[in-house]
């Protein structure tokens, strides 16, 4: 497996599934999360997992979602703690206008040099793109990885 198979998902990926499905666009987010945890299952991406994650997660009110991101998150091969590091960084991109958590969140996926960061928050997404050629890791919403590519990448391997 090569660096570039890296994943980092944000937390309100993994809470899509709890969302009114009624939705067309939520329905299809939830897949797209669901198809990028089997492609993780099967070997063919690798999951990142930071302190960030748990915080968040802990915060979360509801039981159920709580402890099934904490189940999901288990499939996360990539780990790493916090470091000085990660903390100026979350503190250079908190200043270009991204939350405190979401900055702190794109500095670790970028810390593990994941190729995409997963999100489903339109207010993340668009910042993130205005400020693209400032970051190291390529901010996209659950149905924008390539999964075809990647299945071709893990036949060749």
């Amino acid at each position: 497996m090569e660096v570039n198979d890296l994943v980092y998902l944000d937390v309100c990926c993994f809470k899509r599934p709890f969302d009114d499905a009624s939705q067309s666009r939520v329905r299809r987010e939830a897949e797209a999360v669901a198809a990028i945890m089997d492609a993780v299952q099967e070997g063919r991406l690798r999951l990142v997992r930071f302190p960030a994650h748990d915080l968040e997660n802990e915060r979360n009110p509801r039981e159920d979602r709580r402890l099934a991101t904490s189940l999901w998150l288990r499939a996360a091969v990539v780990e790493a703690q916090s470091s000085a590091e990660a903390a100026t960084r979350a503190r250079e991109l908190a200043s270009l206008g991204f939350s405190p958590l979401d900055a702190l969140h794109l500095a670790f996926a970028e810390r593990a040099v994941a190729k995409w960061f997963v999100t489903t928050d339109d207010a993340l997404l668009r910042r993130a793109r205005s400020y693209r050629e400032r970051l190291a890791v390529v901010v996209v919403g659950p149905g924008d990885i390539p999964l075809t590519a990647v299945e071709e990448q893990g036949e060749r391997v």
